[in-house]
């Protein structure tokens, strides 16, 4: 019993210095970031291209800070904007630049104080992209072909209203689906740069005229959009949110044809459609 009492009685001063270890590394002062009227300090809704500014003012936990960075992160991209070495105290200057993003995105801006001591501090604003206001351009009458048919069109830009035997993939807004060898038509679209669609009403097409009409419309639909869209009809209107890094990317496709040619080896089936939207 008595070697037990001195056991822990040893231990109790060692369990003191672990804890005030703890507590230490916990207290070390973190440098602060403000937003300061002069620029943007809350969540915002900002036009597409826009310029935006930030008035930051970022102070030291210990003698000095070490840097402050800007990054802006959106549907899963990451770009660093701005990052600057500070050797005083505090600090305080504006920062401007061009609104990242496309309409519909949420684009996060992280603000970031690095102390001397290594510890950080941050300050963040989501700022929502929207539309310009504009009228939207029209085309029609163009046929996207099965991928298998010799020297026809298989994919399109709608940024500029070009249907494409070849293309860049960054380019390929739509593209036909079936695969090398397929006998039949998938009637299926995809992109290879990760445009996304869905069917919306038809009465769409008709009223869809504006940036602003198509923004409201992708709001109203943007948890329907998928990676692909099959087995579309004479008739059937869809919107598509472009993949492409453009101010304004939805654009309105409306099927005005249907050709599935029954012939075996016969693959130049395709789609015909009409198209909306801001075309370069």
């Amino acid at each position: 019993m008595k070697t037990k009492l001195i056991i822990a009685a040893l231990a109790l001063p060692i369990l003191g210095f672990l804890g005030a270890c703890g507590d230490s590394a916990s207290d070390t002062p973190k440098p602060t970031v403000t937003l300061k009227e002069g620029g943007l300090t809350t969540n915002t809704e900002i036009i597409s291209g826009e310029e935006i500014s930030f008035v930051v003012s970022a102070t030291a936990g210990s003698e000095a800070l070490a840097s402050v960075s800007i990054k802006a992160t959106w549907d899963g991209k990451t770009e660093n904007i701005f990052d600057t070495t500070i050797t005083s105290k505090s600090t305080e200057f504006t920062y401007t630049t061009i609104l990242l993003g496309s309409v519909g995105d949420d684009v996060t801006y992280t603000i970031t104080a690095n102390d001397g001591n290594g510890t950080t501090g941050e300050a963040k604003v989501v700022v929502s992209v929207m539309p310009i206001q504009a009228s939207l351009d029209g085309q029609s009458g163009f046929q996207l072909y099965n991928a298998n048919s010799q020297g026809l069109n298989i994919s399109f830009d709608l940024y500029r209203a070009n249907a494409m035997i070849t293309g860049t993939p960054a380019n390929q807004d739509i593209i036909d689906a079936t695969t090398t060898g397929q006998a039949e038509w998938s009637k299926t679209w995809k992109s290879n740069n990760g445009s996304t669609f869905v069917k919306v009403d038809p009465n769409d097409w008709q009223n869809g005229t504006s940036t602003t009409y198509l923004f409201q419309l992708y709001k109203a639909n943007k948890n329907s959009l998928k990676e692909t869209i099959s087995d579309m009809e004479v008739g059937d209107v869809i919107l598509v949110r472009s993949g492409q890094d453009i101010e304004f990317n939805l654009f309105l496709v409306k099927i005005t044809g249907v050709v599935d040619l029954p012939a075996a080896g016969n693959n130049n089936d395709y789609y015909q459609f009409d198209m909306r939207g801001l075309i370069f």
